[in-house]
């Protein structure tokens, strides 16, 4: 039930961006970007003194992982645009405690499991150059056997970022983008803890309409 409420409410994210109206001159074009990229946690989700194992200091995290999504953009004025975006990787979650083998050998369980990422953000590109700049509304949701049964795995927050776009022909471009999903994470009563994922991706812009 919670899945499919979040790939509905990222559904409505990107339906909502498709019925912006446009401004939109012959030169501005919507896009859709399919992508690859990297996804990279940088904080322990949660951490603690006594764990299940050997009752030493433990941390849990999510695994860096391969992801894949998709962007729609559609252009509101001469540089700025608003953009979705749909992210989705099959990062595993491993719980590690200190000490588990004795002599300072770390050691836990790690399980499958997903992350989903939904963006609804507006895109700034700077007077004649190659950047852009993005902020906007996120939400995270997590799934997968690690979290079977686990409340409170939805969480709402922001997106920033930054990236380049490349011609590498006159019909055939590639857009690099670097961002980092902000926002507190808490399950079952634990205190809240800050989040920063990265998500550092290669897409291929697709035009819609335009010359």
């Amino acid at each position: 039930m919670r899945r499919s409420w979040t790939v509905a409410t990222c559904a409505l994210a990107l339906g909502a961006v498709a019925l912006v109206p446009g401004a939109v001159t012959a030169q501005q074009r919507t896009e859709i970007t399919p992508f690859v990229a990297s996804y990279y946690h940088l904080t322990h989700l949660g951490e603690g003194d006594a764990g299940l194992i050997t009752g030493n200091p433990f941390t849990i995290d999510q695994k860096n992982a391969f992801a894949f999504g998709g962007r729609i953009t559609v252009p509101i004025g001469a540089r700025v645009s608003v953009e979705g975006e749909f992210a989705y990787s099959m990062s595993g979650v491993t719980i590690e405690e200190e000490d588990i083998g004795g002599n300072g050998i770390n050691g836990g369980i790690s399980q499958d499991g997903s992350i989903i990422y939904g963006s609804l953000r507006a895109v700034i590109n700077p007077r004649r150059s190659n950047l852009f700049l993005l902020a906007g509304p996120a939400v995270i949701a997590r799934g997968g056997d690690a979290w079977d049964g686990v409340d409170g795995t939805t969480d709402f927050g922001g997106v920033v970022g930054f990236g380049f776009r490349a011609n590498v022909t006159p019909r055939f471009r590639v857009n690099f983008t670097a961002e980092s999903y902000l926002y507190s994470f808490s399950t079952e009563g634990s205190d809240s803890k800050f989040q920063s994922d990265i998500l550092v991706s290669l897409g291929i812009p697709i035009s819609l309409g335009g010359h």
